[in-house]
């Protein structure tokens, strides 16, 4: 009886210490156990500072925590396919095929929504940049079938309007050579491939999303390509005007928007 008292006792006095040692670990084990929401959120605050780096991070952190995330992979897509913009050289080819990758997962993932699809045509068309005329031939072709997704599950993406318009516009702009590429990668030019069509889906992706800034500065470049220089001065002024809050690339943008009216005023 002695002896079972004591080892209560000793029980009992080794409580507040045991609670101590649980209590010191629970702030630790909070801060570890971080949410995808939380990695996002913070990726969408880095992002909108422009800070493409941090948010590529966060991104990936929310995709490590939840294997699987669309929402994760299609901004880390965009990221990575902006942050492309911004490297040379073999640093922006693997970025870029970075964003291929994550698009194409969340395409995988949610075949069914648009803005998968919207990403990877975006992620494709910058791609497409880094590569050989051949090559870039070859990725319209699947850049086409994933805007026309993108349309058809959502027509109110402004972005896959632009995607739209810019295969429109690299396509009607093929020169000679080009051109008899295109008959051996793809039996000629897409039919439809003109300035007239890319246009229209400008206009429809400026409805859709008037504060996006690079609608106005590429609708722009293709009116000045045009001569249609009054047309041309409109968009990009409003390029330059609009708040730079639309895209971490804003203000690059807006930077090719002042070059291309100092051009028109010569």
């Amino acid at each position: 009886m002695g002896r079972q008292f004591r080892v209560r006792r000793h029980m009992w006095l080794l409580a507040p210490l045991t609670l101590c040692i649980i209590g010191a670990l629970l702030p630790a084990r909070t801060a570890w156990a971080r949410t995808a929401e939380e990695a996002l959120a913070d990726g969408d605050q880095a992002y909108a500072a422009a800070k493409l780096d941090d948010a590529r991070k966060a991104y990936a952190e929310a995709l490590q925590i939840s294997p699987g995330n669309v929402t994760a992979l299609c901004r880390l897509s965009r990221t990575e396919s902006e942050l492309g913009e911004t490297q040379k050289g073999d640093e922006q080819r693997h970025t870029r095929a970075d964003a291929v990758t994550h698009a194409r997962d969340a395409v995988r993932l949610a075949t069914d929504s648009a803005e998968p699809h919207v990403w990877l045509a975006v992620a494709l068309g910058r791609q497409a940049l880094s590569e050989g005329p051949k090559t870039r031939l070859a990725l319209s072709k699947e850049i086409k079938s994933e805007t026309d997704l993108a349309i058809q599950h959502d027509p109110g993406i402004g972005r896959a309007w632009h995607v739209l318009a810019m295969w429109n516009v690299k396509l009607a702009s093929l020169n000679s050579f080009e051109r008899m590429m295109a008959n051996s990668v793809l039996g000629g030019v897409p039919k439809g491939a003109s300035y007239a069509n890319a246009e229209q889906a400008f206009q429809k992706a400026i409805a859709l999303e008037p504060d996006y800034v690079n609608h106005h500065l590429e609708y722009g470049r293709l009116l000045k390509e045009l001569k249609r220089t009054d047309d041309a001065r409109r968009e990009l002024e409003k390029a330059v005007a609009l708040p730079a809050t639309s895209s971490a690339l804003d203000t690059r943008y807006q930077s090719d928007a002042r070059a291309l009216l100092e051009k028109l005023a010569r």
